[in-house]
């Protein structure tokens, strides 16, 4: 047993050593990957359905754009200082109260753990169905699927890097594969010419959209810490949070038209292509979930240093699992739009701490003498997210994105609470 659990990733509490790293497309691709999901192409065909295809274009364009521009400074900050996002909250937020913000992140991405299996298990249903004419409980498969991905995550970012080389160029190709076939089912022609059947949708939609990811860019570290450089930083983002949200959004766009059906796997099934769909999909949710379980674990590693991640993992897996069956999934839309109001406040605070007052160092072995509370940086992100909850609450918005209201919002919040809060331990580079 101990030889096995030697080969678990153990990097939650510590830097990635340079012979780790890789580039910025193997970054790019896992975080594309991670984009190819259920969920993603479930959100694309909700958006189209009330949109139509060209308003849906135009939200996917801005929602992705949004994204990548915000994930590329917090990618930076995790190539530069080498450490899992929930270290960096540490050394920003206090050795305590870190322990807040990242069980609200961990209990965020356990949810997206627990959604994604949900839909899984639902898509599994369906497809037992179909091909083998077997209705096996929704539970037990998504309690079988989850424990595949439990296997997986417990070896760490090169396991999952490995299976998202080999699966996400299949994704691409089969997707594209599926959109043919839907046009030929029904011409460009018609499907541009079916009308929005919501307009006003359109916040809603960009909103959602951004909620979809808005917990990876701020996140982005627990990946880029792996990146080589800042160029490569540039390259993950746009590859991944860019491109890779904007594909597998539109790519359910035509089939969800053109079929009428939201569910990747019915409109799969009409289309004649049940037998290769199972068999992608089941990559596609593979890849994302083991990405959520691993940042999960990562979170619940550095509240609770003393478990072994392994047994984290595990404990996080079989919670996800349990709320999965629970029917979580059933609340999905609304599940994403609060995460675009509550989460980014977290960016704003650790981006300003590291780019505008120029706290860039981290020293590991210096942890001990950050104080146990931040209260600048606590007080900030409790006031942000409380004015961020409140806009969102009464339909106010400045730039009419509300997750870029929220980020936006915390910077000059969390400077102004520096100056009445000093803080103790100061990690400002020595100046020449």
């Amino acid at each position: 047993m101990s030889r096995l659990t030697d080969s678990f990733d153990k990097s939650a509490r510590l830097k990635v050593r340079d012979d780790e790293t890789v580039s910025g497309w193997s970054v790019g691709v896992v975080i594309f990957g991670i984009c190819l999901t259920l969920p993603s192409l479930y959100t694309g065909a909700v958006s189209a359905q009330n949109l139509g295809i060209v308003e849906t274009a135009k939200a996917i364009g801005i929602a992705s754009l949004v994204l990548a521009v915000m994930s590329v400074p917090a990618a930076i900050v995790g190539a530069k200082t080498r450490l899992s996002s929930y270290l960096l909250i540490e050394f920003v937020f206090g050795r305590k109260g870190a322990d807040f913000v990242n069980a609200l992140l961990g209990l965020t991405l356990l949810g997206w753990f627990a959604v994604t299996a949900g839909f899984f298990g639902q898509t599994l249903h369906i497809a037992f169905t179909e091909m083998f004419g077997l209705s096996p409980p929704v539970w037990v498969l998504t309690l079988i699927s989850s424990l595949l991905i439990m296997l997986t995550t417990l070896f760490g970012f090169k396991a999952i890097d490995r299976l998202a080389l080999f699966a996400v160029p299949l994704l691409i190709l089969f997707l594209l594969y599926v959109a043919y076939l839907s046009l030929n089912l029904q011409g460009l022609n018609s499907l541009l010419a079916i009308e929005p059947a919501n307009p006003e949708y359109f916040s809603t939609a960009v909103s959602t959209i951004i909620g979809s990811l808005i917990v990876g860019v701020v996140l982005m570290p627990d990946l880029s810490r792996y990146a080589r450089s800042v160029k490569d930083c540039v390259i993950a983002s746009i590859l991944g949070n860019g491109l890779g949200n904007s594909f597998s959004m539109f790519i359910a766009v035509i089939p969800a038209l053109a079929t009428g059906f939201i569910d990747p796997m019915i409109y799969m099934i009409s289309l004649g292509v049940l037998a290769s769909a199972f068999i992608i999909l089941v990559f596609a949710t593979w890849t994302t979930n083991s990405v959520n379980l691993y940042s999960t674990t990562l979170a619940a590693a550095v509240i609770v240093p003393k478990v072994p991640e392994w047994k984290l993992l595990l404990g996080c897996g079989f919670l996800g699992t349990g709320m999965a069956v629970a029917g979580l999934a059933e609340y999905f839309i609304s599940f994403l739009e609060w995460l675009g109001v509550i989460v980014p406040p977290i960016a704003g605070i650790y981006l300003a701490d590291f780019f505008v007052l120029k706290r860039q160092t981290f020293d590991l072995d210096k942890l001990s003498k950050v104080a146990d509370y931040d209260l600048a940086a606590l007080i900030a992100w409790l006031l942000s997210t409380f004015i961020s909850v409140l806009a969102f609450w009464f339909e106010i918005s400045f730039t009419g994105i509300v997750s870029l209201d929220a980020l936006i919002l915390t910077i000059p919040l969390y400077l102004a609470c520096t100056k009445i809060w000093r803080t103790k331990y100061v990690r400002t580079l020595p100046t020449c």
